[in-house]
């Protein structure tokens, strides 16, 4: 019974101590027979520490380290820590790296995508700076802050950050509005248009070069500002020709830049949908005969018989053997490049070169924009088709010549290749006028009101 006791009473301060040393673990039920064990061992510990040198006096110094007066274990009994053998996570970390991709351009991918999470929460709306400062001075302060610049409505100066940092009021001012911000080339993204809420004087916004404006941006613009007369969107290419059409709310927007947008696809039609649905805009910087050119080029691709397509939209070349080669669409067309977007490898596999005629693959290539040739010749290049493409098939073409090997028609460069391939038949011609005909009816068409009463007066004329 008293050994029972005994034993009753020494968990308390063993688990007392245990408790103080592991926060955060729970405590363990522990037989009596543990606990006696581990007092002894704590006993003999203390011993031993008091052993380590002692003095005549009965004094005594301790060692710097428990672990130098502690009874050698046998190796079987020692952990990988004792033995001086590298963790079991960091073997099974290496291991795991065998499976990741770890190529340049996958570790800016990674920079990139965590460069952008950090984008993400910096520019998350901060209630406490919009309820002490204002709608408008939080905005301007937000923006400043970011490399933008903002000027006030009454006043000719443009507030923007220096090396010493920048000069606005730390505390809300009635009467200050924000009438223009210029945030050209900066981070801004569709996060960051949640602190420009409710910025009723706003009349000019410039987003040039913005890489991270998109068509969610532009909904959130045809939303929160609806006095907005001037907007600049020139070289933001993530922005679609839908997207556009978000900005059709705008009533009061007269000028919209859109340079450096020749890639997105149906650019004009949106340009010309925005000029008719808002009455005094006027779209700058749309080539619509290059948009025009591109419009005919993909009518005669498309309507040519040998292209198919499938439900996601993608065309794709079926040559004789009725084999299909991939030529416009959605597919990514994106390759590896390096810091300065120069590619960094070709691909190695090649699909067999299409079985038909050479004038036939010609006219195929040039419709889809060099893109039929480019992916045989497995070029990387997402920008420029014709320049990698080209400088792939002359070395490939002295590689060759230098084996003795004969090259495929098909695959030689360009002042080698047969260049009397039809540009533009008569029938296509006549149907490239006409649509420009229809594009300049659409343009000078009456609308709202005149044109009902155009039309009207053509009722009233027929009868």
């Amino acid at each position: 019974m008293r050994k029972a006791l005994g034993c009753a009473h020494t968990p308390l301060l063993i688990t007392t101590r245990h408790k103080q040393a592991w926060v955060h673990k729970w405590p363990r039920f522990k037989r009596w027979q543990e606990l006696e064990k581990e007092m002894k061992d704590d006993y003999e510990q203390k011993q031993r520490m008091k052993g380590f040198i002692r003095f005549p006096t009965g004094m005594y110094l301790t060692p710097e380290r428990p672990e130098d007066v502690a009874p050698k274990k046998d190796l079987a009994d020692m952990t990988r820590k004792e033995t001086g053998a590298f963790p079991i996570d960091l073997h099974t970390n290496h291991t795991q790296m065998r499976y990741l991709d770890h190529s340049v351009d996958n570790v800016r991918r990674f920079k990139r995508y965590t460069h952008f999470q950090g984008l993400q929460y910096d520019q998350r709306m901060i209630p406490e700076r919009l309820l002490f400062l204002g709608a408008d001075l939080a905005a301007a302060h937000f923006l400043v802050h970011r490399g933008a610049a903002v000027k006030f409505l009454g006043d000719d100066l443009w507030y923007k950050r220096n090396k010493k940092g920048y000069s606005l009021p730390g505390r809300k001012v009635p009467g200050l509005y924000i009438e223009a911000i210029d945030a050209s080339g900066t981070e801004l993204m569709f996060e960051g248009f949640e602190n420009l809420h409710d910025l009723k004087h706003l009349r000019m916004l410039r987003l040039a070069n913005c890489e991270y404006v998109d068509d969610w941006v532009m909904s959130k613009i045809a939303g929160c500002m609806p006095e907005l007369e001037m907007l600049d969107l020139s070289g933001c290419d993530r922005i679609s020709a839908k997207g556009l059409m978000g900005l059709k709310n705008l009533k009061m927007l007269k000028y919209l830049r859109l340079e450096g947008l020749d890639a997105v696809k149906d650019l004009g039609q949106a340009a010309l949908l925005l000029e008719e649905s808002i009455s005094n805009l006027k779209v700058l910087g749309v080539d619509y005969d290059e948009q025009m050119r591109r419009l005919e080029a993909e009518t005669r691709l498309l309507a040519h018989p040998r292209v198919v397509q499938d439900a996601k939209g993608n065309a794709f070349a079926e040559d004789d053997s009725g084999r299909l080669f991939y030529i416009s669409g959605a597919v990514n067309e994106r390759s590896a490049v390096d810091d300065e977007d120069r590619p960094i490898m070709t691909s190695t596999i090649r699909r067999e070169i299409p079985e038909m005629d050479d004038m036939e693959f010609e006219k195929l290539d040039r419709l889809s924009g060099g893109k039929l040739r480019h992916f045989l010749v497995g070029s990387p290049s997402g920008y420029s088709w014709t320049e990698q493409t080209e400088k792939i098939l002359q070395h490939e073409k002295k590689l060759l010549d230098k084996k003795g090997v004969p090259v495929h028609p098909k695959m030689l460069p360009a002042e080698k290749r047969d260049k009397s391939a039809p540009l533009l038949d008569d029938e296509w011609q006549s149907i490239l006028e006409q649509e420009k005909l229809n594009l300049e009816k659409q343009s000078f068409e009456p609308m709202g009101e005149d044109r009902h009463l155009a039309a009207g007066k053509r009722e009233n004329s027929d009868l």
